[in-house]
């Protein structure tokens, strides 16, 4: 799929590869591209902020390389349990560190964007760490 014809240089036995494209047999997607068909590869579009600095994605798949809590194949989202926390042009994933006590179901996963955890009725707070106006004993 990676090359422009079936034909070769004869001596060296080199391709012609695709834009994005290299090896002997236009095999094989250059840095930062990935998915070789029959249309070439694809831009990775590694987000500069969740991905490692250096590092190019995986050749097969996207995969950006992401730094610590962060996911989604171009490392521009935060992994379940974290949420979104912006700084300038970059971004943070801090811990939902939600109160199980406090939460439907006791669940420790929050709002990836605005970092709210799933509150029971009677609880109030980020975390779902406190009693509404009125109501106490947060308890299990």
């Amino acid at each position: 799929h990676g090359s422009v014809s079936q034909f070769c240089n004869p001596l060296s036995g080199q391709c012609n590869c695709k834009e994005r494209v290299k090896g002997l047999l236009c095999d094989t997607c250059m840095d930062n591209f990935y998915g070789l068909d029959v249309t070439g590869c694809k831009a990775c579009e590694c987000d500069a902020a969740g991905s490692i600095s250096g590092t190019v994605c995986d050749a097969r798949t996207g995969q950006c390389a992401c730094k610590p809590n962060i996911g989604g194949r171009r490392c521009d989202e935060c992994l379940d349990g974290y949420h979104r926390v912006q700084k300038g042009h970059s971004f943070l994933c801090l811990p939902c560190n939600c109160e199980r006590a406090g939460t439907v179901n006791g669940s420790l996963l929050c709002d990836k964007s605005t970092g709210q955890c799933p509150c029971k009725a009677g609880v109030a707070g980020l975390r779902c760490s406190q009693c509404v106006l009125h109501a106490y004993n947060l308890s299990m």
